[in-house]
């Protein structure tokens, strides 16, 4: 290792420009990263965040809540199996808009039990009210102008709902929440489409799971969550972008060292004719990858780092730190084994040639 860094210290310009290069392609995999997820959260983070394991919706939904339905028989079987561990769960796009406006802003309404586990946190404001005209909005509301304490109106059945608090990181569908109770859900519903008939969409689950309802199916909250219109796709199509260039990456590294080390034969011919073993030179350029490799690394996870910082909340960005850290480690792994090309080659020298003049 020692060797290997006053190497890279001692002809550094040679290799700055990879490094440059490592540096662009892992921040730019990094960034990918940072999509991947902030898409994913885009479309579901308003179901992710919840305190629930599971859901219970009617059958034939197709693990989809907003076309679910559920009797009120069902709903009392539920409230009889699970007790407080249940809660109600609608769920409806829509179009709200400042009472002073008449710009329409999407919106995603849930219609939650104000006393239920499904009760989101507030960090500015307060909670809900059972059976009142309010709203705790997604903080995405607040860069389009709207804040504590406004009115704002459901553009369909005309309710107007009063701001009472704001939480964050909640979207789904890619659609910004606003939580209402189910009673102010059911009379915006009811004002807004003469033929709607009250149901309760799904019921969400808190614990254990039990044998679920006649006429009702069971789902995991990552079942819920996969089955979200757009968002396998989303994932598996940038997911596989994201690996490939982590793949292209660790090549160039790789590439890069065996153009470098062929142009050192004669020199790594002389050092097994003077008796350095062909176990140290190879530790030497694996070490050489590994440190331009991690330093790459470091260096783009510190700039992806400050630009999530940077960019606006409405922007679907997010570094997971579990997520970042197998990306790197497998960046460095890869770059690795993409260096074997050039300890492979370097076995194969013959001190004997090279003394003797006859090297190719």
């Amino acid at each position: 290792m020692r060797l290997a860094w006053k190497e890279l210290t001692y002809n550094w310009k040679k290799y700055l420009l990879v490094e440059v290069i490592v540096i662009l392609m892992t921040f730019m995999v990094l960034f990918l990263s940072g999509l991947v997820s902030g898409l994913g959260r885009a479309v579901s983070s308003g179901i992710e965040s919840m305190d629930a394991s599971a859901f219970v919706l009617g059958k034939d939904s197709e693990k989809l809540i907003t076309v679910s339905s559920l009797t009120d028989a069902q709903c009392k079987d539920l409230q009889g199996e699970y007790g407080s561990r249940q809660t109600p769960l609608d769920i409806q796009r829509a179009y709200l808009q400042k009472a002073s406006s008449d710009k329409k802003i999407d919106v995603t309404y849930f219609g939650i039990d104000p006393a239920g586990f499904l009760a989101p946190k507030t960090y500015a404001g307060k909670g809900l009210s059972a059976g009142k005209d309010e709203v705790i909005l997604d903080d995405a509301f607040q860069d389009k102008g709207i804040k504590l304490g406004d009115t704002v109106e459901d553009s369909s059945s005309g309710v107007k709902l009063k701001v009472v608090g704001f939480t964050k990181d909640k979207m789904y569908g890619h659609v910004s929440v606003a939580y209402v109770s189910v009673d102010t859900f059911d009379a915006m519903g009811e004002k807004g489409n003469p033929m709607y008939q009250k149901a309760v969409h799904a019921v969400a689950i808190s614990g254990r799971l039990a044998a679920h309802a006649k006429g009702t199916e069971s789902y995991t909250k990552a079942q819920i969550v996969e089955a979200l219109p757009g968002y396998k796709a989303e994932q598996m199509t940038i997911t596989m972008v994201e690996w490939l260039l982590v793949a292209i990456t660790a090549v160039i590294i790789g590439v890069f060292f065996f153009v470098i080390n062929m142009q050192k034969e004669q020199e790594f011919g002389v050092m097994k004719a003077i008796g350095t073993s062909t176990a140290k030179i190879s530790c030497t350029i694996v070490s050489q990858v590994f440190l331009i490799a991690a330093l790459g690394a470091a260096i783009a996870c510190g700039l992806a780092t400050a630009m999530s910082a940077a960019l606006p909340a409405s922007m679907p960005f997010y570094l997971v730190p579990a997520q970042v850290a197998v990306v790197l480690v497998a960046f460095v792994a890869i770059s690795i084994l993409s260096s074997l090309a050039s300890v492979a080659r370097v076995t194969r020298i013959d001190p004997a040639k090279v003394i003797g003049g006859d090297f190719q």
